[in-house]
């Protein structure tokens, strides 16, 4: 049996897959309606973008813009985050 100086319980330092996959997580919840807004933009720019005027088609193209601007923002935040923990 071994001594120690510190009775309490050992804290446990967090596996790397833990923290790997609660920020796959997170990345992944916060890529949902960036991606969704793609998806209906695009969707609707093919069905219908041929009969809208163009300031519409030009909306759904900013929509599109914002979408993808904001996740890369968000996997550029993960990426700082990751490379602080190292």
């Amino acid at each position: 049996m071994s001594t120690s100086l510190y009775s309490g319980p050992s804290p446990e330092p967090k596996p790397p897959c833990d923290l790997k996959a609660r920020l796959l997580q997170t990345v992944g919840d916060e890529f949902l309606a960036p991606l969704e807004i793609i998806h209906q933009s695009t969707f609707l720019l093919a069905c219908f973008g041929n009969t809208w005027e163009i300031t519409t088609c030009i909306q759904h193209l900013h929509r599109i813009q914002e979408a993808v601007e904001q996740m890369n923002f968000v996997l550029e935040k993960c990426l700082e985050s990751e490379k602080e923990g190292d």
